[in-house]
């Protein structure tokens, strides 16, 4: 009787091992997705909303005698977002003479730059104050230009952003310089 006891709980015993290997050993199920309704599509974004606008400068003039500069660029949208209605270019000029001295043009509005595509080329002009005069005749200038299609509030760079970095900048042709 002990032997056949004994073989009873070594049977009973190893059913159980084989038992919490399985358990261990398999593969739990993936949750059921859960059954939720598909959310509404997004709607399209307002026409108000701030486009990213990518620049990059062509040509620039800085008229000293006439206080006014030109500012030929290329600008680029991302054809996904939707086209601003207007641009504000706005651009401030420097030179390694008068360091820490700069002078600036209001922000000019463009208005539909992008009516024939996600690129376009503009040419705006910027009445300018406050330049420093050259002090030589090989003296040059620097521009800076940014773009929003914000507002003209946006295009402005605050104190803090201005840049005497010449590498970032582009050099200008000087017209009407004072001798």
């Amino acid at each position: 009787m002990k032997k056949l006891a004994g073989l009873l709980a070594f049977a009973v015993a190893l059913a159980g091992a084989i038992l919490v290997t399985q358990y261990y050993t398999a593969k739990p199920k993936p949750p059921a997705p859960p059954l939720v309704a598909p959310a509404p599509p997004a709607p399209p974004p307002p026409a108000d909303v701030n486009t990213a606008v990518f620049l990059e400068t062509k040509f620039v003039t800085l008229d000293l005698a006439s206080k006014k500069a030109s500012v030929t660029l290329s600008l680029e949208r991302s054809p996904a977002s939707p086209a601003p209605e207007r641009v504000w270019v706005w651009a401030y000029f420097f030179t390694q003479e008068t360091a820490g001295k700069y002078c600036e043009g209001g922000p000019v509005e463009v208005k539909r730059p992008f009516d024939s595509g996600s690129r376009a080329r503009v040419t705006v002009e910027l009445p300018v104050a406050n330049c420093p005069a050259p002090r030589t005749p090989s003296t040059t200038f620097y521009a800076r230009v940014n773009v929003s299609s914000e507002s003209s509030f946006a295009a402005r760079l605050v104190e803090q952003r201005i840049s005497y970095d010449i590498t970032q900048a582009s050099p200008v042709m000087l017209r009407g310089a004072r001798r």
